[in-house]
């Protein structure tokens, strides 16, 4: 009889109430240490967060009580101070697809609100019923319009008994919504979005005349006045869920960031057809502004006061194309920081005192033949005094990660920079960028061949830039941007790290420190990361008590067995005789 224990027995545990202090403290000093004493931001899509599975509608929310408590987890376990969430705007069917950058830019979308928050119990367990897709973002039960989110929103709008503070949203903001209202009203009535094929007085409907152009509005009015107020009563609802959940947010520690994306809709051209430039693009389909007038600067105002007065912060999308106007190579037009500063000058007017420049990060990522951020090796003033936001997706020996842009002389407070994000295709392993981590992090670089440990060095390199940032897809090893994070994330990441998959902070804190000789100087600091680390991964060394245990729980075992086994063959062999 060959007698076997199991060596690989699994300890993993994620921390304990009364070890998490002392976690966070050594995370935090240990970041600080490293380098990291700017942002930390966490970005993920409001609609991929998690929900229990009773409160899974198809998409999370912001708002949500689950979400609330899943970036407590974040903060705890990863240290993160700030939160990017992709574009809020309205959603619409493409192909099958829900795609996030198509989506308006001066209001919200379904996905927005927080029902729970509004619907009586039973009408929600509907919609939750009807969500047939659990493990990726739902939209079509909660934007499209005859969702089961719709229906029962348009129920709750007509039974609304007190529409004092309903009443008070739409007056101040109706010069904002009362053209998108406008345009899904007509919307409907033609059964197109594309307001080209619509009639003439109505395509051209913002060209008119103050007076046809009154008389007109009113006459959609009496036609289909309702549909223009339910539309309000949708933004209403989807404010007041966001502004809720940006308070708690803040309550706990955690700026919101908005994605101000760099497109405009449908509804935003045809309600400003003076503000921008016909038959031409910035590129990806979008109209470009033309901000030789003064109706393309009121418009650029509109949008970022929106976003402004909603988040603490802004990612500016495409923020190079701010600079070049449009992505036309006939017609471009450099306007140098001309229109970032029009941009920073309105976000000033809303914040107030409160007003800081930092909290504006600028994308400008681009090809050198639409935007070179250089005049000869220097980045370009404006450039160089605006924080960037950059991805490890091309790294190589003078590129693409911490260590090469500060040996490019940049300063390390004006960028970010993370393993990948929205754009980025998931994390592979890499020969040349294996070379590059294995110098920066001084790992062998045939330890870097595998996807595992691969990864790992990709998300560790980060970690000791002054301001950085993680996907939550990286963080979980999840395929795509649409992806849910799982109702049970606790459970879910405590498998990932113990199969060394995921996001360990730990793990890319040893790391750093050992590269940079900094597990000889912060010796005290420096065990108390590799215990952290390996109790994260659920190495049975993290613990002596839990090592001794395991070995006196093994030896047991093994006598048991050694003594049944004796028992088994003296009543054999006494059988025989």
């Amino acid at each position: 009889m060959e007698i076997r224990i199991n060596n690989s027995v699994s300890f993993q545990r994620l921390l304990k109430p009364s070890e998490e202090a002392d976690y966070r403290s050594t995370l935090k000093r240990a970041k600080s240490i490293a380098g990291n004493r700017g942002k930390t931001i966490l970005i993920v899509p409001s609609s991929s967060l998690p929900q229990a599975d009773y409160n899974n509608t198809g998409v999370g929310n912001l708002a949500a009580e689950d979400s609330l408590k899943f970036f407590d987890f974040a903060k705890k376990y990863w240290g993160i101070n700030e939160i990017q969430i992709l574009p809020s705007g309205q959603y619409h069917e493409y192909n099958g697809h829900y795609p996030m950058y198509s989506g308006t830019s001066m209001d919200l979308g379904n996905h927005m609100i927080d029902i729970k928050a509004h619907m009586s119990e039973s009408d929600f367990r509907e919609v939750v019923k009807a969500n047939k897709i659990k493990d990726r973002a739902n939209f079509s039960n909660v934007v499209d319009i005859d969702s089961a989110q719709e229906k029962f929103l348009r129920k709750l709008y007509k039974n609304l008994s007190d529409k004092s503070d309903f009443d008070k949203y739409k007056a101040e903001n109706f010069e904002r919504l009362e053209a998108k209202g406008l345009f899904r009203a007509l919307r409907k009535m033609y059964g197109t979005a594309d307001y080209k094929k619509w009639s003439e007085t109505d395509k051209n409907l913002f060209s008119l005349s103050p007076e046809k152009r009154a008389a007109r509005i009113s006459e959609i009015y009496r036609q289909c006045g309702e549909e223009v107020d339910f539309y309000m009563f949708k933004q209403y609802l989807a404010d007041t869920d966001l502004k809720r959940a940006k308070e708690k947010l803040n309550s706990k520690g955690l700026k919101l960031n908005a994605d101000f994306i760099c497109g405009f809709s449908y509804d935003e051209v045809w309600s400003h057809p003076k503000a921008f430039i016909p038959r031409t693009s910035i590129g990806w389909g979008l109209p470009a502004l033309n901000f030789e007038t003064v109706e393309a600067e009121k418009v650029l105002r509109e949008k970022v006061d929106f976003y402004a007065k909603r988040y603490d912060g802004l990612r500016i999308d495409a923020g190079w194309t701010y600079i070049n106007q449009p992505q036309n190579k006939q017609t471009y037009k450099y306007y140098g920081d001309k229109i970032l500063n029009i941009i920073e000058d309105e976000v000033k007017k809303v914040k107030g005192s409160d007003y800081n420049p930092k909290n504006i990060m600028y994308e400008f990522a681009a090809d050198p033949d639409d935007f070179n951020i250089y005049n000869g090796s220097h980045l370009k003033p404006y450039i160089a005094n605006r924080i960037q936001i950059r991805t490890s997706n091309k790294m190589s020996s003078h590129w693409g990660s911490n260590d090469a842009f500060l040996k490019r002389g940049w300063e390390k407070e004006n960028f970010i920079v993370g393993a990948s994000n929205h754009d980025s295709t998931p994390i592979k392993p890499s020969k040349e960028q294996a070379e590059v981590l294995s110098k920066i992090l001084k790992i062998p670089k045939e330890k870097l061949s595998g996807a595992k440990e691969f990864l790992r060095a990709k998300l560790a390199e980060p970690v000791a830039a002054y301001n950085n940032m993680i996907f939550f897809r990286d963080a979980f090893c999840l395929n795509n941007t649409n992806s849910r994070i799982p109702a049970d994330y606790e459970k879910y990441y405590e498998k990932l790290l113990e199969n060394k998959d995921g996001y360990n902070p730990m793990d890319a804190l040893e790391k750093v420190f050992k590269a940079e000789g900094l597990d000889k100087q912060e010796r005290k600091l420096y065990k108390k990361i590799v215990k952290y680390r390996k109790l994260l991964d659920g190495e049975k060394s993290a613990n002596p008590a839990i090592k001794w245990c395991a070995g006196v729980v093994g030896a047991g075992i093994l006598l048991y067995v050694s003594f049944k086994y004796i028992q088994f063959h003296k009543q054999k062999n006494t059988q025989r005789i």
